[in-house]
């Protein structure tokens, strides 16, 4: 990676505060000296938790430079989801912010390999953690000299644990490599996909694979990216306004709110000149609708998983070979087939079928869990997407249906068997099925199928306030809640969701929803 001294790396968007590539640089390998000098070094596992911050990236590349393994975990994480993905992935060494410190102090407690807290985003320490300053001032000297850090084998070294749901079942850790990442690197060099030297907006939080790799591609591009901590509309606006921004990262909800915003003649967005649009399939008509009213040069989709660690299919949409729906070409350094899920053969241009991907950005696999690894790839190599699609004469790829029981809300996975593990832990739920409902703003919202115990008063409410307790807010059940006698069956024990599709569309069930629609996209 190339730094450059004086240029600008991010923006906080709200505070306008700065943090160059030097400073970067600087204070990472600081971190770097601290983590060794207190004992942590290569294949350390490190977490960490935090809305975004001007911080953040420093735990990120301190981590890369000495061989340990960094794992980004969601801020809004509830208890019962914390304790699994903290189950998984055991870090000894926690990087979070001061507004969720008393979730990990709780976990401390409760988990023996969890040895260090350390606060980000402050300079004030507090009992039982140590801030970011603190713990780098304590454990190095103050020179300017750093430690010659030892190499790795990149093509098995693990740089970064994600989480990721897969096909099915609930969140599972993705093991990317470094060679994975350098491969990244390499191929938006090679293709020369991004511009040099252009401002940069991303929405998209930093532990998710869409926002972490989206900003480390700043690096590359010796650009600054300007963040927003949350979401806030005319933050968002002023900010493109104020740093004259010229790309956004973005997912299809932010492009139709976008689209539907009253106040966006309000602020001089002239200086844009594309949008990348990824996480989620976008609507052509809404493609071309957008593109108009924003007046934007282009709108490039692109497709990626994070077993893909970041985009593998992408759409430049230089103008010339413009077309709307597609996400795209497959990038350099990677391979794509369309197989026929029932033969396993692969299909030939305009046949749909099961994408498959394969190259040197797929997944080393899934952390500590061979037989969901082995189940995502075929014997030959393919990873299996669980995306069904075709691709064209000219190699442009078109998404047309989700085969994995995953849902997508706002761009966020949503994986129905963590939904049904949590509700049927409730007393008076014996059998539950959850899918998702399309809805045109967040893609698709979460709705239960749910059988009572017998002579319950079970209602709506309390089955949506059970899951908004025990779950983060992409789970929640705004789609609703259907009560059922009990739940459909194959001859093998499986519930055929499609059959309860059918139900919603023909009208034969009706939905119970506490959920008013301008609080679905909260």
């Amino acid at each position: 990676m190339h730094f450059f001294c004086t240029d600008i790396f991010q923006i906080d968007g709200h505070s306008g505060e700065k943090i160059t590539y030097s400073e970067l640089l600087k204070k990472s390998c600081w971190l770097s000296e601290a983590l060794i000098n207190s004992g942590y070094g290569s294949n350390v596992v490190i977490a960490i938790s935090s809305k975004n911050s001007l911080e953040y990236f420093q735990p990120v590349i301190a981590s890369l430079f000495i061989g340990a393994i960094i794992v980004p975990l969601n801020p809004d994480y509830t208890n019962t989801e914390l304790n699994h993905v903290l189950e998984i992935f055991k870090p000894k060494i926690i990087f979070c912010s001061p507004d969720i410190l008393h979730k990990f102090m709780k976990k401390k407690e409760e988990m023996n390999f969890i040895e260090k807290i350390i606060l980000i985003d402050t300079d004030e320490s507090a009992i039982g953690a140590e801030s970011l300053k603190n713990f780098i001032g304590g454990h190095i000297n103050g020179s300017e000299k750093f430690s010659v850090f030892h190499t790795v084998d990149t093509k098995n070294q693990i740089a970064f644990l994600l989480c990721s749901s897969g096909t099915t079942g609930l969140p599972k850790g993705v093991m990317v490599t470094h060679h994975n990442l350098n491969t990244v690197f390499i191929q938006f060099r090679d293709s020369r996909i991004y511009e040099q030297d252009v401002t940069s907006i991303c929405v998209p939080p930093f532990y998710h694979a869409y926002g972490l790799f989206s900003t480390l591609m700043g690096i590359l591009t010796s650009g600054p990216t300007v963040f927003l901590r949350r979401f806030e509309g005319k933050v968002f606006l002023k900010s493109i306004e104020d740093y004259k921004v010229n790309r956004m990262y973005l997912v299809p909800p932010l492009l139709l709110y976008l689209d539907d915003c009253p106040f966006l003649k309000d602020y001089d967005l002239s200086s844009i000149s594309e949008a990348i649009c990824a996480a989620a399939p976008l609507k052509e008509s809404t493609e071309r609708t957008i593109k108009e009213r924003l007046n934007l040069k282009v709108i490039k989709q692109a497709y990626g998983l994070t077993e893909s660690t970041y985009v593998a299919i992408f759409n430049q949409n230089d103008g010339k070979e413009w077309k709307p729906g597609s996400c795209g070409k497959i990038l350099p350094y990677m391979q794509l087939a369309v197989m026929d899920r029932d033969t396993g053969e692969f299909l030939e241009p305009n046949k749909t079928g099961e994408i498959c991907i394969k190259g040197d950005m797929i997944m080393k696999g899934y952390y500590d869990n061979p037989k969901a690894t082995q189940n995502a790839f075929t014997d030959n190599g393919w990873f299996l997407t669980g995306d069904e699609g075709y691709y064209d004469e000219e190699g442009y790829v078109y998404i047309t249906d989700r085969i994995k029981e995953l849902l997508k809300y706002k761009g966020y996975q949503v994986a129905p068997a963590e939904l049904e593990g949590v509700l049927l832990t409730h007393e008076d739920i014996v059998d539950c099925a959850v899918i998702g409902v399309p809805d045109d703003k967040a893609g698709e919202l979460p709705l239960a199928f749910v059988v009572k115990k017998k002579g319950a008063l079970l209602h709506a409410s309390d089955v949506q306030n059970f899951v908004q307790a025990e779950l983060s807010s992409p789970k929640w059940l705004r789609g609703g809640v259907v009560f059922l006698d009990e739940i459909p069956k194959s001859a093998i024990g499986k519930t055929p969701k499609k059959q309860l599709r059918c139900l919603l569309e023909n009208n034969v069930v009706s939905i119970e929803n506490i959920y008013k629609r301008r609080e679905l996209l909260k």
